[in-house]
């Protein structure tokens, strides 16, 4: 059930896929994208900002472990975020002031001092007024990148802490807002997304199966014997959109099915019809008197009865299922080279039979099987020219090989040669139904039958009378 891309559009399934993929995009745009081009995630926020929020809580951190307890803070220089912080910006700086004490990295004057941060802090003002507390923040203070100071006086406790110069973002705080992003993206259209992945799979999961019923009904069709056009094909279990085009299928199948038992009936009554009065007009011209005229007149009559057993032969195969039996081959191909032996000596003509085996046993119509080799061989022994030979040649494999050396039949026509009163020369007597049978007959016992030009001119029409077997079409 594979799908061709350029021819995908004129599929069900494909057509239900693309459907399904412009719905989720448009789905995942008005129901996604579109609300968080409006509205900010909790959590989420510039990689940008998330490097100053670091740089921030680790100086904070650090200060106020100082200011509770000198020396608690550790070695600021070492801290991991502010190293990582100064890989990707190489103007960070940041100064620390807690207690009297100064950390500091960097290059440049600190806001502490040209702000004036130290002369409020020379002035001591909790020394004035021990109630005071004084606490005050300022971002991006100034110059190029993200900037923060923050400054306390409560109790007669300071700290002081500023940076500057943070220009990049870490890569650890871009892989997070972006993780940070993603679950917000899930949480509005993870439900949107799971509600159209499940509706798809129920949807071609129903979609499979009907494609499997058609599929079935398909097949059958490809296998419907013209000739035998006794089913129907199922109407039950398949999609309503597929019903009226099978009902249509089996309502054409009965109209064809009478037409060809009407042209059959006709075809087979009007031989059998024919035999007597065509046997009484040849009686009477027997007592005629001998001449030219009476012989051709009995010729003409001859020609008639051959045209309507013919006929018949053609209407009747395969009516009798119990004429079926095991039939020996050699025998019955060594039968028929020998009825014709004495036609082929009054023609001038060398008749052989070869054969590869002793005994060769099939299933079939021992019957049929003679009418088909005997036309084939007369066939050949009509296309041959005195002097010429025709090779009966039985093999191994069961093949009935018929070889002559007449003209040969161009390979044009090779597709026409077993229908029905089809003649490649004017000037040959028949109808065109001999080879007509022969084809019959081979459908009759589902074998083959082959024409081939062999070199050296000439024609050579292989008949089988059996199917081949796995073995046999691998090799």
């Amino acid at each position: 059930m594979g799908f061709n891309l350029r021819t995908l559009h004129r599929s069900m399934f494909g057509q239900m896929a693309l459907i399904t993929i412009l719905f989720v995009g448009f789905g995942v745009y008005f129901f996604t994208i579109r609300p968080l081009l409006s509205v900010e995630p909790s959590g989420v926020a510039d990689p940008l900002d998330r490097t100053a929020t670091r740089a921030s809580e680790a100086l904070s951190r650090f200060a106020f472990a100082e200011r509770e307890k000198p020396g608690s803070g550790g070695d600021l220089a070492a801290d991991p975020a502010l190293r990582d912080i100064r890989v990707h910006n190489p103007d960070f700086r940041y100064f620390v002031r807690v207690n009297g004490r100064d950390y500091r990295q960097g290059d440049g004057t600190p806001f502490f001092i040209s702000l004036a941060f130290d002369r409020l802090e020379r002035q001591n003002l909790s020394a004035t007024y021990p109630d005071l507390c004084v606490n005050t923040a300022r971002n991006d203070i100034g110059g190029s990148g993200k900037s923060f100071l923050a400054y306390a006086d409560c109790g007669g406790q300071r700290s002081y802490y500023e940076y500057a110069g943070i220009q990049h973002a870490t890569t650890s705080a871009a892989a997070s807002s972006a993780q940070l992003y993603g679950k917000f993206i899930w949480s509005y259209g993870g439900l949107f997304l799971f509600t159209v992945g499940a509706a798809f799979v129920v949807f071609a999961v129903i979609l499979l199966v009907n494609m499997w019923r058609i599929r079935r009904v398909a097949a059958m069709a490809r296998d419907l014997d013209p000739d035998d056009l006794q089913g129907l094909f199922p109407e039950r279990g398949l999609p309503l959109e597929v019903t009226p085009l099978v009902t249509a299928l089996n309502q054409m199948i009965v109209r064809v099915d009478e037409a060809q038992r009407r042209q059959r009936f006709f075809l087979s009554a009007a031989a059998h019809e024919m035999r007597t009065p065509l046997t009484v007009l040849r009686t009477r011209l027997e007592i005629m008197d001998d001449g030219r005229l009476k012989d051709k007149l009995i010729s003409d009559v001859r020609r008639l009865t051959d045209l309507a057993n013919k006929l018949l032969t053609l209407m009747t195969i395969g009516e009798a299922e119990e004429a079926m039996r095991e039939t020996d081959l050699v025998t019955v191909t060594g039968r028929v080279v020998g009825e014709r032996e004495t036609v082929a000596r009054r023609r001038g003509l060398d008749l052989v039979f070869e054969r590869e085996v002793t005994r060769h046993v099939v299933w079939a119509d021992p019957g049929l099987v003679e009418t088909a080799i005997g036309n084939v061989i007369d066939n050949a022994l009509s296309f041959s020219a005195e002097g010429q030979r025709v090779t009966v040649r039985l093999d191994k494999a069961g093949w009935v090989r018929v070889r002559d050396h007449g003209p040969g039949i161009p390979p044009e026509q090779i597709k026409d040669l077993f229908e029905p009163f089809t003649r490649f020369s004017t000037g040959r007597s028949g109808y065109g139904l001999g080879l007509a049978i022969v084809k019959a007959v081979i459908d009759r016992h589902e074998g083959l039958v082959e024409v081939t030009a062999p070199p050296g001119g000439g024609a050579e029409v292989a008949l089988r009378f059996e199917p081949l077997s796995d073995a046999m079409l691998q090799g």
